[in-house]
């Protein structure tokens, strides 16, 4: 990419984040926040997986947090693949997201979902 082209890219980025700076300080803050919960999660499944290996059994609370934990991968998988195999996809993935929202059908991982609605 020629040095011109570049930097009108960068300006046009830099203009979008100066106008919409509250919308993406808060999406970031969702994204971090759900990156810090979803390690924490991802701690918490690892122990009770060890648990259950050493001593061959867990709680019904434990065992909920798995199958709950397990279903919120399964819905980053469902997510991130398309991402990653198609071209473009990083451009249709809110739109299906947002087309799903509408029809009552749940894409987004616990952790990103935005806690204050």
């Amino acid at each position: 990419m020629n040095e011109k082209k570049a930097s009108r890219s960068y300006r046009i980025f830099k203009l979008f984040i100066e106008k919409n700076r509250v919308m993406v300080t808060h999406a970031l803050d969702i994204f971090f926040n759900g990156l810090k919960t979803g390690a924490s999660d991802t701690k918490k499944t690892r122990l009770i997986i060890q648990a259950y290996v050493t001593t061959g059994k867990i709680t019904k609370e434990e065992e909920k947090f798995i199958k709950f934990y397990a279903f919120d991968m399964l819905k980053i998988a469902g997510i991130g693949i398309p991402f990653v195999l198609l071209p473009g996809a990083s451009i249709i993935i809110p739109f299906v997201i947002k087309a799903a929202e509408k029809r009552n059908i749940d894409l987004m991982p616990s952790n990103f979902k935005n806690k204050s609605k």
